[in-house]
């Protein structure tokens, strides 16, 4: 209710829905369910995490062990929309989306701030993904946070979804012309002084500007 979720959902005429919470081992489970449709519409799952930051500009700024909260798993989906013909499916949906991750996104960031956590972790599993979150979530390692807006550069001027595709069917290349596969990495949004310190330093922006500069992608055909 105070992300403004439900009355969303009302809208997208989803008025009347059940919350489902579960719990096993460390992951937590929310989900919204709509009457008589077996999928949902919000499946999300969450764990309280620690991250163990070893690289040497970490550890010049004195960063070692972070308490997050990380994003396992999240669906949030529409059950009875149709894919348009200009808006294919996307990788990884059966679905299309409802158009409210941004909202949930927030509401996941002001969780992790009131449960005094360090920052939100997100493993993004394909590239529109990471895209959609990279307006609060940055790639841990600046090389890959580099590369990844290299990426984003070089495919501005195709689709997201086309250039999502390809990047998940090594469609496309990089200045070698070797394949660029598409790993999930830790994406995390800073809240606590030291991290965001951290993804501000002299040091990160220089690896990040250096991985940027030196990476080219282009799509090919198949």
């Amino acid at each position: 209710e105070e992300a403004g979720l439900l009355a969303a959902l009302a809208e997208r005429g989803y008025p009347n829905v059940s919350v489902r919470l579960s719990a096993e081992g460390d992951e937590h489970r929310l989900r919204l369910l709509a009457p008589g449709l077996v999928a949902p519409l919000l499946d999300l799952r969450l764990a309280e995490s620690s991250a163990f930051f070893k690289d040497p500009p970490r550890l010049r700024l004195g960063l070692e062990v972070f308490s997050l909260l990380a994003v396992r798993g999240l669906v949030l989906q529409d059950p009875r929309g149709t894919f348009p013909a200009d808006r294919p499916r996307l990788l990884g949906q059966d679905h299309p989306g409802l158009g409210l991750f941004a909202r949930l996104l927030g509401r996941l960031l002001q969780w992790a701030e009131d449960w005094g956590k360090d920052g939100l972790v997100a493993f993004p599993p394909h590239f529109h993904v990471a895209v959609m979150a990279s307006r609060s979530l940055r790639f841990v390692s600046p090389a890959r946070q580099g590369r990844f807006e290299a990426l984003r550069r070089d495919l501005e001027m195709h689709p997201l979804g086309e250039a999502s595709r390809a990047v998940g069917a090594s469609g496309v290349v990089d200045q070698a012309g070797a394949s660029f596969t598409w790993e999930p990495a830790e994406m995390v949004a800073p809240l606590a002084h030291d991290l965001r310190e951290y993804v501000g330093s002299e040091d990160y922006g220089r690896a990040l500007g250096t991985a940027r500069e030196g990476a080219r992608f282009r799509l090919v055909e198949r």
